[in-house]
C-alpha cells in the first residue's frame, strides 16, 4: 500500500545551492533533501550547535520541486561562516569525548579534500567547487586544531 500524504508527518525537498554565484550540482551539495513542510507538532529540530535540522517523527515523502538556497556569496561571508562553525564543531566534538591532535587535523582535513572534490565530483562545478572543497577541508582543519587546544585547558566550572 501506497502512502498518502495524510500518513506523512512531513516533506523534504531538494535544496539546490549557490556558491558565490553558482548552482552548485555536485561537491555533495546536490540534491541535497531539506525537510521543509510538515505538520505541526510531529518534528523538532536537534540540539547540533552546527547544522542544526528538523527531525521528524513518522514518515517523510519527498517533493520534486527545487528550493533555491542562495548561500555564502562572498569571500568574506565564507571565511567568517569557517571560523564560526569551526569553533561551534570543535565545541560540539569536546561535548561527545572526542580527541583531536595536529595528525588528526591535517589527515581529516586531506580526507574533507578528497571526499569533496575527487568522490562527490567537486571538479565539475569548476572553480566553485575547488573553493568548496578547499574551504571544507580548511573548515574541518581548523575544528580539530581548535579542538586539540580545547582539550588542553581544564573545563570551565558550570559548563559542562
Amino acid at each position: 500500500m501506497v502512502a498518502q500524504p495524510a500518513d506523512r508527518a512531513g516533506f523534504e525537498l531538494p535544496r539546490l545551492s549557490t556558491f558565490c554565484g553558482r548552482f552548485m550540482r555536485h561537491s555533495g551539495w546536490w540534491p541535497d533533501y531539506v525537510p521543509r513542510l510538515f505538520r505541526r507538532g510531529s518534528g523538532r529540530f536537534s540540539d547540533d550547535l552546527v547544522h542544526e535540522r528538523l527531525v521528524l517523527d513518522g514518515p517523510v515523502g519527498r517533493l520534486q520541486a527545487e528550493l533555491i538556497h542562495e548561500t555564502l556569496s562572498t569571500l568574506e561571508e565564507l571565511l567568517t561562516k569557517i571560523n564560526d562553525y569551526s569553533t561551534a564543531g570543535a565545541a560540539m566534538l569536546r561535548a561527545k569525548g572526542r580527541s583531536a591532535s595536529l595528525t588528526k587535523a591535517v589527515l581529516h582535513a586531506i580526507w574533507a579534500f578528497l571526499r569533496t572534490y575527487v568522490f562527490r565530483a567537486g571538479f565539475l562545478d569548476g572553480r566553485e567547487g575547488f573553493m568548496v572543497a578547499v574551504s571544507t577541508a580548511e573548515g574541518v582543519y581548523y575544528r580539530y586544531l581548535k579542538l586539540m587546544l580545547l582539550n588542553r585547558k581544564p573545563p570551565v566550572r558550570g559548563t559542562e
